[in-house]
């Protein structure tokens, strides 16, 4: 990957770096994930400590400008970052993703049908022998 810092300014109040780069390729927009393990080898931190805040293609150019943090405290992180962000930057296995779990509208009918008592024929009423 041929990334290039623009700009580089350490924030020591929030425990991280802001750094604005250019990704110069002819290929397709790099994806979070690979940009997170670039940085982290550019930089030499851990990827966990690393947030990508913008992502921004130029129309007709082989370029991309891209903003992130580098934080050195994770709950620094955790503090200042919104938690959806951070929940983009959270990768776990595939297959934990793609794990068909059922969903709380699917727990809820099925409770539901477990709680009905069941119907009783016409014939039968509830005579005790």
């Amino acid at each position: 990957m041929n990334l290039e810092i623009i700009k580089q300014k350490e924030l020591p109040l929030v425990s991280r770096k802001r750094v604005s780069l250019w990704y110069n390729e002819k290929s397709a927009t790099p994806s979070r994930k690979n940009l997170v393990k670039e940085l982290a080898k550019m930089f030499k931190t851990k990827e966990d400590l690393i947030i990508i805040k913008h992502i921004y293609p130029q129309f007709g150019k082989n370029k991309t400008k891209i903003i992130a943090h580098l934080y050195a405290d994770k709950s620094k992180m955790e503090f200042f970052e919104h938690k959806s962000l951070i929940k983009k930057h959270s990768y776990e296995d595939e297959k934990e993703k793609t794990g068909e779990q059922p969903l709380p509208e699917e727990k809820k009918e099925e409770s539901i049908k477990e709680e009905k008592p069941a119907t009783e024929k016409k014939g039968e009423s509830n005579k005790e022998e």
